[in-house]
């Protein structure tokens, strides 16, 4: 008869589970604001203009603690989008948070990546960039975590860090880790110094 794993197993197993379960989670989402970042930067996407069909009015309906609910409001606009070499043309194309509305058949240059079209913003393109920099920061943590089973190994965090010297671990983390500062301090000058 097959034996049942025990219930610290289980834990074990579920614990290192939600550890590489997190990992992918933050690695996907530095990918993404990454990706969000390039594309406001106007480095990634199709670069041309969206022809104003309609737009309308958005409201954003929000909590803030001791001042109870307010709300803010930004308008989204519809129309075709025209790359520069006109090329693509894509009839179903939207901007959003815009803080005025725009009139039928008037232009708004931008960045078109899928159905979206982003405006050309350097100083939200860095805060992006500092935000995936920042999730790649901690991805580098919970990578230590899980590859030296850091909650389960009876050793304090700095004893722990002594154990992987000149193993993979240690240069994985120490290169990520690395590249991840660089990126988010890079990020935050530049939200700061650029125009916005």
């Amino acid at each position: 008869m097959p034996e049942f794993p025990t219930l610290s197993t289980i834990k074990r197993v579920w614990g290192r589970f939600l550890h590489l379960l997190a990992m992918i989670m933050l690695l996907a989402l530095s990918v993404v604001f990454a990706w969000l970042g390039l594309t406001q930067a106007g480095v990634m996407g199709t670069h041309g203009t969206l022809t104003v069909a309609e737009c309308y009015t958005v409201v954003h309906h929000h909590t803030s603690g001791k001042r109870g609910t307010g709300s803010t409001t930004d308008y989204t606009c519809t129309g075709e989008f025209r790359s520069d070499d006109g090329k693509t043309v894509a009839e179903n194309a939207q901007i959003s948070g815009l803080p005025a509305g725009h009139p039928k058949t008037s232009t708004i240059p931008g960045q078109r990546s899928g159905n979206e079209v982003v405006l050309p913003d350097d100083r939200g393109a860095a805060v992006k960039f500092a935000v995936a920099f920042g999730a790649l920061l901690i991805d580098a943590f919970v990578f230590f975590w899980w590859s030296t089973r850091l909650d389960k190994n009876g050793l304090t965090l700095k004893e722990t860090w002594r154990t992987t010297r000149g193993t993979p671990t240690r240069a994985i983390v120490v290169g990520v880790s690395a590249v991840a500062v660089v990126g988010v301090a890079a990020g935050a000058l530049c939200a700061v110094a650029l125009p916005g």
